[in-house]
């Protein structure tokens, strides 16, 4: 556990540092400011006697992941976390005890060593933390995780795997482990964990332990990852991303890539289990999604279906709800929490 207790605040020679702090406060304005970039925007209400907190953080990239080290300093509970945002948290409790509600009866209670895994991005969270509480934390984008997901299996994670919240880890466990490797990693190495590929490589390893936790707790672990694939298609699985709004022809992405239309689909087929199109359909649902999660209030379902290029609004909308088990319009309600 000293280890996690020491994440951020000693160098490689155990010598106490101040290089990753972000902030040492008493002002809820100026924490807020700072726990908005770090994590995501959300409401914090103090629920003792003492309203002012004391509250040190401190963080790093891990690629687009986020490892920080953080405390209050005083009871508080925690709400209204934007989906929007489009991000997740791996919470680990270092000292004091978390109480986080897996629903609005059933708390799930984190002792010292003791994780929670949530993704905010597709379901509501709240929490309640000690005044002696301090937690080691992965912020960590939706995207990246479906991806890694995708890469596992050759399919999409059904959207329910999303919603559920785990109580995890302990001392001895993997993830305990990895946690502990990736600030000793921090310690020795800094700027290769935030842009090398050191940072990579321990990127995926979080994000595939928490796919192992999440999968596991689903009742279906991932299947035996898909040979490597030739460039071109991680070629053309990029241009279909970044091309999503536009809806390209599998005649334009196998011409992006400069390969056969026959030749991008059995390469689909053999090394991802699917089709060029099949991916591409996911790729614009899932960007769709995303800008209805990131939407102004005054936006309607409408305008931005036809600005992804969906014409039919009920076939759109079948199709998103067929595929995230809840209507576009309940995802542009989320807006702004």
């Amino acid at each position: 556990m000293e280890s996690l207790c020491n994440a951020l605040v000693v160098d490689a020679g155990g010598r106490p540092t101040d290089v990753h702090q972000l902030i040492a406060t008493r002002d809820f304005d100026e924490l807020e400011a700072w726990t908005r970039r770090v994590y995501m925007p959300y409401a914090v209400r103090p629920t003792g006697n003492i309203l002012v907190p004391s509250s040190d953080l401190h963080a790093v990239h891990i690629g687009s992941m986020i490892l920080s080290r953080f405390s209050y300093g005083i009871p508080v509970h925690l709400s209204d976390f934007s989906e929007g945002a489009g991000m997740g948290m791996a919470l680990t409790t270092v000292r004091g005890a978390g109480r986080h509600w897996v629903d609005r009866h059933e708390p799930a209670e984190t002792a010292a060593g003791e994780s929670f895994l949530v993704d905010t991005s597709r379901t509501e969270y709240w929490a309640d933390f000690d005044p002696d509480h301090l937690q080691v934390n992965i912020t960590f984008p939706h995207r990246y995780l479906e991806e890694l997901y995708l890469r596992w299996t050759g399919q999409p994670a059904h959207e329910a795997l999303w919603r559920l919240k785990i109580r995890f880890g302990g001392a001895g466990s993997p993830w305990h482990a990895l946690l502990a490797y990736c600030c000793r990693c921090v310690a020795e190495y800094p700027r290769q964990v935030s842009e090398g590929p050191l940072g990579r490589q321990l990127k995926e390893m979080l994000g595939t332990q928490m796919l192992m936790e999440w999968t596991r707790r689903w009742g279906e672990l991932p299947a035996r990852p898909c040979a490597l694939a030739p460039r071109y298609v991680r070629q053309a699985e990029q241009y279909m991303r970044e091309h999503a709004r536009e809806a390209p022809t599998l005649s334009a992405v196998a011409a992006a890539v400069g390969i056969s239309v026959r030749a991008l689909s059995g390469a689909f087929r053999e090394f991802r289990r699917t089709t060029p199109m099949a991916f591409l359909r996911e790729a614009r649902l899932q960007g769709v999604r995303q800008a209805l999660l990131a939407a102004p209030p005054e936006s309607t379902v409408a305008a931005i279906a036809e600005q992804w290029g969906y014409y039919s609004l009920g076939v759109f909308a079948a199709r998103y709800r067929a595929r995230f088990a809840e209507n576009p319009s309940d995802s542009l309600r989320r807006v702004g929490r």
